[in-house]
């Protein structure tokens, strides 16, 4: 690992401006395995080629952030105020590398401090509170999540705020969770009710954003004010009937899916599930394979297709080399390979064919020699969706009564589609891949995968990264 890291940081100061800020970057959150100071020289070195670059600072802004609460969340502070980081580059995600890193103090500081623009990160505050042994800190993290959610009011973001409580509302005294428990209800009532589209199995579904919320949260009442439910059951028809079916709401649904799942034969072998029109299946596969047989020529012959697609004549990637589809394919398979193989991976960095994409992929080598956790990739393609019909998806799209406004999509119903969170619109050309291999548009099926029928109840926006219920995407209009 020494050797593969001197080795790169000689050839990252030897490469082109925006390849050496990102490489002394990923070098940088290697190091923090042999020397975190050293680490965080590196870093430094890192974002002062960052603040140098001319052009496509959001792109390179946002990686270096990530990198930097690997290394050092200390110098987070030092980005530019105001800056609009979301999706993946956004507050949610720092919490959840800086875990991953195994920076819990840091992450505790981050959430207690935070007072951004882009949204309180309430999902990841739930890994936050689980990762904590200070039954204390615990507290603190989630009376700071209620501090945000009464402070912001975001409808962005509500439905996170409410998830959390309902995870973790016993770590308070009684009566300050029955103050907050109440304050939804309160609030629900009072905001405009909205149509939404929420199914719970055995025909139990609920069109209304204020009744569904009062389902999220029915396990807390019937624990802390068992009389405001019977006084909601009584005004709200839909609520009532998911009540009688489920008493306990969520809880009485996890107790019953705990059931079913004892009943069932042991799994024979773990699944995965990707997202993004960009992905290849085949390639996937070939990976999966790998990390079990140990063979990883297949998935470089995938990757090297990627670099053909990058790198084509007639089309070429005009995004940054750092970003390409190929660079993160490569980079993958030699983090793989490290950990299946050893040192013995670096033979693959020989069938790299680019020098700059070759130094990417012997960093994650390295990375994966110290040990460190695989790190996420920002894919770039320069394929835009085309506009209107075109090839076989969009006509299976049509047959099942889809209609298509340009390169948005609508459910047979006529609702419209979209990403709870950020708002994206999804596109006929838009693929999400099944654990079986299957590779479809999930809203034809209404998450239902065509090949092996399994249902997926959350979808992964594939503009924000972040996962929703499948019944929330789609808005009646």
């Amino acid at each position: 690992m020494d050797d593969l890291l001197s080795q790169a940081r000689k050839l990252a100061e030897e490469s082109e401006p925006s390849v050496r800020a990102t490489a002394l970057l990923r070098i940088a959150r290697v190091q923090t395995a042999l020397d975190r100071n050293e680490a965080v020289e590196t870093l430094k070195m890192g974002l002062a080629e960052t603040r140098r670059l001319p052009d496509r600072k959001r792109e390179y802004l946002g990686h270096a952030r990530l990198v930097t609460a690997a290394v050092a969340p200390s110098l987070l502070s030092e980005f530019p105020p105001g800056f609009d980081y979301r999706g993946m580059h956004g507050p949610g995600r720092l919490v959840s590398i800086m875990l991953e890193h195994k920076l819990v103090d840091a992450a505790f500081d981050y959430v207690m401090d935070y007072s951004g623009t882009s949204g309180f990160p309430f999902g990841y505050s739930v890994k936050l509170i689980l990762r904590m042994e200070d039954a204390g800190r615990r507290v603190a993290v989630l009376r700071r999540a209620i501090e945000a959610w009464r402070t912001a009011r975001q409808d962005m973001f509500r439905r996170d705020f409410i998830q959390l409580f309902g995870l973790q509302w016993r770590l308070l005294p009684t009566e300050e969770a029955r103050e907050v428990v109440r304050e939804i209800v309160r609030e629900e009532m009072e905001r405009q009710d909205e149509l939404t589209s929420g199914g719970y199995g055995d025909g139990t579904h609920i069109s209304s954003s204020r009744q569904h919320t009062f389902f999220e949260i029915v396990h807390v009442l019937r624990h802390l004010d068992p009389s405001l439910v019977e006084s909601l059951i009584a005004g709200h028809e839909q609520f009532a009937a998911a009540v009688r079916r489920f008493p306990n709401g969520k809880e009485t649904m996890q107790e019953e899916a705990e059931e079913r799942q004892k009943a069932l034969p042991p799994s024979s072998g773990g699944c995965f599930i990707m997202a993004g029109s960009g992905l290849d299946v085949p390639y996937a596969r070939a990976l999966m394979a790998a990390s079990k047989d140990g063979d990883f020529e297949p998935a470089i012959e995938h990757a090297m297709e990627r670099f053909r697609e990058d790198t084509g004549p007639d089309s070429p990637n005009p995004r940054p080399k750092e970003f390409w589809p190929s660079t993160c394919a490569f980079r993958t398979i030699l983090y793989r390979a490290g950990r299946r193989v050893g040192r013995g991976a670096a033979d693959y960095l020989d069938r790299i064919p680019d020098n700059d994409l070759r130094l990417f992929a012997q960093i994650e080598l390295a990375a994966a020699l110290a040990g460190l956790p695989e790190w996420g990739e920002t894919r770039m393609t320069h394929r835009p969706p085309p506009g209107g019909l075109r090839g076989d998806a969009d006509r299976v799209a049509m047959s099942q009564g889809f209609v298509l406004k340009g390169v948005a999509m609508r459910s047979p119903n006529g609702a419209s589609i979209r990403c709870p969170r950020c708002k994206w619109l999804p596109s006929s050309e838009e693929r999400w891949v099944c654990k079986c291999g299957h590779r479809w548009n999930t809203f034809w099926t209404r998450g239902l995968c065509p090949a092996c029928r399994y249902r997926w109840t959350e979808t992964t926006c594939q503009k924000c990264g972040e996962s929703s219920t499948h019944s929330e995407w789609y808005v009646p209009e």
